[in-house]
């Protein structure tokens, strides 16, 4: 098996009460997935860079009634390269880690950070990357302490870094790399995430499985989802018609798009087995079964296949 465990990721909101919330709790474990993975930002239990505990306690108790294993992707915009908000920034991760221990999730997602031009042009880059190894050895320091290890995200060239209002390193796989090997803890590690590196590949014309595999070593937990591997150069079309053009972040069950799975995979050499979340869009929320499947059926297929040479 490549994966040691398949799971999916909760993706709808819940922030008015927790209508729908168990009942989503139920399908996916019904659907036989091996864990979830939760925004707490969409589960409204973070406020202010603190975990709201009247909110925690009433999500808390849903969750582990359901009697699920889970992990966690903290708010998409935790950037730990703002010199301008660094503390809230910490702050947000570090209530998602202590959200995660609450619920006895191992694993905690985040992005890598991104430079603003209009906010960032006073500081170096270099001063930011060095802020972020800094912030993310604080945070793994906490994340030991806790029992769970942070899995910094790789990203894709959407709309405002083609535009150069912001500059993101990690849509160059081999830069995260080179980023988290600096910040150098054994609670830090890579999210290694599919389809944002096919994307920024088809883009930027870089070798998919070659930049990927400079990851391998540093992955502990893995974004599986499929697209056409086009980028979206014209504007966003309405959510409702990703899928009809095509373009961009599609998240899509394993399978449906033209990204080379089994030949990634086949070249991945993961010194430590990673979890596999299929991280679909809300409206794949019924696609589960499917996705679930596919990571399945993928995982067997690397492991009974002989792996091509480097």
């Amino acid at each position: 098996m490549a994966f040691q465990s398949v799971g999916t990721n909760l993706s709808r909101l819940y922030l008015d009460g927790s209508g729908g919330l168990a009942e989503d709790l139920e399908a996916l474990k019904r659907a036989g997935t091996d864990f979830v993975e939760v925004w707490p930002q969409n589960l409204g239990v973070i406020l202010g860079g603190d975990l709201d505990t009247n909110r925690l306690r009433e999500v808390g108790d849903l969750l582990l009634e359901a009697d699920l294993t889970y992990t966690v992707h903290a708010p998409l915009e935790v950037n730990l390269i703002d010199l301008t908000s660094h503390g809230l920034q910490r702050d947000v991760l570090d209530a998602s880690l202590r959200f995660a221990k609450g619920i006895g999730a191992e694993v905690v997602v985040c992005h890598a950070g991104q430079r603003v031009g209009t906010r960032d042009a006073r500081h170096s880059m270099r001063d930011q990357l060095s802020a972020e190894r800094s912030a993310l050895r604080g945070a793994g320091d906490l994340a030991g302490e806790l029992g769970a290890t942070i899995a910094v995200e790789n990203y894709y060239p959407e709309r405002p870094i083609l535009r150069g209002e912001v500059y993101d390193y990690s849509v160059w796989p081999s830069q995260l790399a080179d980023q988290i090997s600096a910040v150098d803890h054994p609670a830090v590690g890579i999210c290694l995430d599919v389809g944002h590196a096919a994307l920024a590949a088809g883009f930027f014309g870089f070798d998919f499985i070659e930049e990927c595999r400079t990851m391998a070593p540093l992955v502990r937990h893995v974004h599986l989802h499929d697209n056409l591997q086009r980028t979206n150069l014209t504007g966003e079309p309405q959510v409702s018609e990703h899928t009809a053009y095509g373009l961009g972040d599609l998240h899509l069950p394993p399978g449906r798009g033209t990204i080379p799975l089994e030949d990634l995979f086949r070249r991945m050499d993961f010194p430590e087995k990673p979890r596999c979340c299929v991280e679909l869009s809300p409206e794949h929320f019924t696609s589960v079964p499917e996705g679930l499947r596919a990571a399945r059926s993928l995982s067997l297929a690397v492991a009974h296949r002989e792996r091509v040479p480097a």
